[in-house]
Formats: C-alpha cells, sequence, structure tokens
C-alpha cells in the first residue's frame, strides 16, 4: 500500500512537472545547437513540406500565431520593412520562415499572414524566399524546445517570447534576434555569420570591421574607436606620404 502510495505521488509530481515545463513563457538561447530537420509541415498551399526543404541556406525562422492581433504582428510588419534593406538575394543567399506555434491554426490562415506581409515590402519579393508554415503540436514542440522557445496558450491569446533566429543550412542556431523590432544590420550580420563564408565576402568582411556583437544587448553596434583609429591613421599615412612624393618633386 505504501509503495502504491509513493508510485501514486510520485506520477503527480512528474506530471506537474511536465505541464509546469511546458507552460513556461521564457527563452534559453541554443547559440550552436542544431534545429530537428527531418520534420514535416503544412507550407500556406496546403502542401507537406519537410525543414530541410525549407532550410537549405542560411535561415531567418520567426515562430508567431497567426490569429495574433498585437505583437507577432507588429514583428512581421518590422520584418516587412527591414528586408529590402538587406543587401543579399532572398531565395538564393538566405531564406526566410515563418511558422505557428499553434496547431489548430489553418493553411489559410499562413496564406493570408503571407499576402499580407509579402504586400508590406513594397517590393518583388519571391514568395518562395518567405514560407508560411504551421505543424502539428509534437513537431512544433520538437522545433521550439530545440530553439529553447517556450510559450504558453491562455484562452484565446498565446504568452511567447517575442524573437526570431537565424540557422546555417544544417540547423545550427547562429543567432537569436529578440524583441519586435531589429534592425537591418543585425538580420544582414547574422546572415553573413549564417552562410559560412560564402557570401558576399566583402561586404561581410567590411560590417564585421565596422560592427562588433554586444553579447549583453543583444545586437551589433558600431566600433566607433576601431573606424575613428583606421581613418586617422589612414589620414596621417596620406600626409605623410605627400609629404615625401611633394619633397621628392622640389628636389628634382
Amino acid at each position: 500500500m505504501r509503495h502504491t502510495l509513493l508510485v501514486i505521488v510520485c506520477s503527480v509530481v512528474l506530471s506537474s512537472s511536465v505541464l509546469a515545463a511546458e507552460e513556461r513563457v521564457e527563452l534559453i538561447e541554443q547559440l550552436g545547437k542544431n534545429i530537428p530537420l527531418q520534420m514535416n509541415f503544412i507550407d500556406s498551399t496546403g502542401e507537406t513540406v519537410s525543414l530541410d526543404q525549407l532550410i537549405d541556406r542560411p535561415t531567418l525562422v520567426v515562430p508567431v500565431f497567426y490569429d495574433c492581433r498585437n505583437v507577432c504582428n507588429m514583428l512581421l510588419g518590422r520584418l516587412s520593412a527591414v528586408l529590402p534593406e538587406i543587401k543579399m538575394n532572398p531565395g538564393e543567399d538566405y531564406n526566410v520562415v515563418t511558422f505557428s506555434f499553434d496547431p489548430l491554426e489553418t493553411p489559410e490562415m499562413a496564406a493570408h499572414s503571407k499576402q499580407t506581409f509579402l504586400t508590406a515590402t513594397q517590393v518583388s519579393f519571391p514568395p518562395k524566399a518567405w514560407r508560411f508554415v504551421i505543424g502539428t503540436r509534437e513537431n512544433i514542440l520538437q522545433l521550439t524546445d530545440a530553439a529553447g522557445y517556450y510559450f504558453k496558450k491562455e484562452g484565446d491569446e498565446f504568452l511567447h517570447p517575442i524573437t526570431a533566429f537565424v540557422v546555417t543550412k544544417d540547423g545550427t542556431i547562429v543567432r537569436y534576434l529578440p524583441g519586435q523590432s531589429f534592425s537591418a544590420i543585425d538580420l544582414s550580420m547574422a546572415l553573413f555569420e549564417a552562410s559560412e563564408g560564402r557570401i558576399g565576402k566583402p561586404i561581410r568582411q567590411a560590417l564585421q570591421f565596422c560592427f562588433s556583437y554586444d553579447p549583453e544587448g543583444r545586437r551589433y553596434v558600431f566600433n566607433l574607436m576601431r573606424v575613428s583609429g583606421t581613418v586617422i591613421l589612414l589620414t596621417l599615412g596620406s600626409f605623410l606620404l605627400f609629404l615625401i612624393l611633394g619633397g621628392r618633386k622640389k628636389n628634382k
């Protein structure tokens, strides 16, 4: 009887722990870890696609739910404004994948969001470069757990972190972009990092020279000391060269 009671108590505690883990709202960054790519989702056309089909190059992954009327729309709206500023070719150099963490949402809802935010870019953004997908509860949780992204449902709404993250073509997480608004330079640098040196090499090197990553603020900041020091050295070197060349001409 005592053993039976102990088993029941342990089972209740374990169930409560699992429930609490599922219901927490938290972001635990998993930099350097891989998200599972061998999972199927359904895109806005109703077609079944695997993550490795969607993520075959540096990819920005954006977790939302399509029926959100607040921060998710703000995040996607800001992304629509930032994407045209990225000096890379969408669909060739990078992809964007937006997925819903609500398993009850439909391909029609994904299609509506896709149409809305592709139109908001105000450019001819390739539809295949920005995919909107839905999934089963099991696959959604596998993906969000791997990314350290924890959320819970309250009534008809979800409580969730506001972030996107960038992965390499093999699913390795290289950077998180927290908040509902991020800059073109933050996204560009994260995509360049994910490209493993294959894309925009001169541009990437110039950006990496001028900008440094601030791990506390989790954003890229202009490296004023490095750039100003380089400018001063170049100016002094140019002036010195001018004096030397000018002196030689005078002697002649």
